[in-house]
């Protein structure tokens, strides 16, 4: 038996040799024939998924792998260009406001890694935060298609709902929490469906958006990505606080405090902690900064 199963791996590591051998011209023609990523043109990939399966000789998912982290490394130059000295990686990168990107360029790369891959759920995941910003119908057409491939993944109908709330689709957004809601034990994607119905434009209803992604996500970048709206979305609520406090402050005194020390029992009353001045912290520990003006006073970002 063991002389068997010595000449069936030896078989075996024959065609895996004879199969890389003729996958060979094929690799040699995309690399020829590959999307050239210039600064100052974008070039559309000039294969179709259908013929991309065909020349990778049954190496779908290599060339799916393939064109997955040229997607990444398009996207990466493109962050770096919307913002000199971040880089795809920073956390958080700004995944859904990336406008430089070229919107035929990108669909084309999620087409094709989806078309060689239909299973490819990190390229599903990544393309319904960034593709969204350049051309939302290519995005909705894209997770729906990963729907149909991977009929049991409860994940795609949240990221489905993420792109239509974003476009205040509410209506849509609640179908697709529900559909993912019937695909598996998740209650809470039944009670976001509700809240898409009730309240879906509302500030409040972003948080838990974001933090429902930051807690479900796979990939670290959305990851990421999902951390930085949330602190953004804090850093909001905070100055609104801190600015009707000082408000109601003038409208009462008819001035501005002489600084945080004269406030800093109503700040810590309103929930915010205080360095040793009384100054109100930001959630990473920098102290928000008091404009006084004339008539007015005002929030600053630390």
């Amino acid at each position: 038996m063991s002389g068997v199963r010595r000449r069936h791996e030896a078989l075996l590591a024959v065609a895996i040799v004879v199969g890389l051998a003729a996958a060979v011209p094929g690799v040699q023609w995309l690399d020829a024939h590959r999307p050239a990523f210039k600064p100052a043109k974008d070039a559309v990939p000039v294969l179709t998924p259908a013929t991309a399966r065909r020349l990778a000789l049954g190496l779908d998912g290599l060339l799916a792998d393939w064109y997955w982290l040229h997607a990444l490394q398009y996207i990466g130059r493109k962050i770096e260009e919307q913002a000199p000295g971040q880089r795809l990686g920073d956390a958080p990168a700004q995944l859904d406001r990336i406008h430089a990107v070229d919107p035929v360029v990108l669909t084309r790369l999620f087409e094709l890694i989806t078309g060689l891959d239909p299973r490819f759920s990190a390229a599903y995941e990544f393309a319904a935060v960034v593709l969204p910003a350049v051309d939302a119908p290519a995005a909705i057409a894209l997770v729906e298609r990963g729907v149909a491939a991977n009929p049991t993944e409860w994940y795609l109908h949240q990221q489905l709902a993420y792109i239509h709330w974003q476009r205040g689709d509410y209506p849509r957004a609640a179908e697709a929490f529900r559909r993912g809601a019937r695909l598996a034990n998740k209650p809470w994607m039944e009670q976001m469906a509700a809240v898409m119905e009730a309240r879906g434009g509302e500030p409040a209803v972003a948080q838990e958006m974001y933090g429902r992604m930051y807690d479900e996500t796979k990939d670290e970048q959305v990851k990421q990505w999902a951390a930085g709206r949330l602190a953004e979305l804090r850093h909001t609520e905070d100055v609104d606080t801190l600015t009707r406090l000082l408000t109601t402050w003038y409208a009462r005194e008819g001035r501005c405090p002489w600084g945080w020390p004269e406030v800093a029992d109503d700040v810590r009353k309103a929930g915010f902690r205080t360095n040793a001045r009384g100054a109100p912290l930001a959630h990473a520990g920098r102290p928000y900064v008091m404009v006084i003006g004339l008539n007015d006073c005002e929030v600053h970002e630390p």
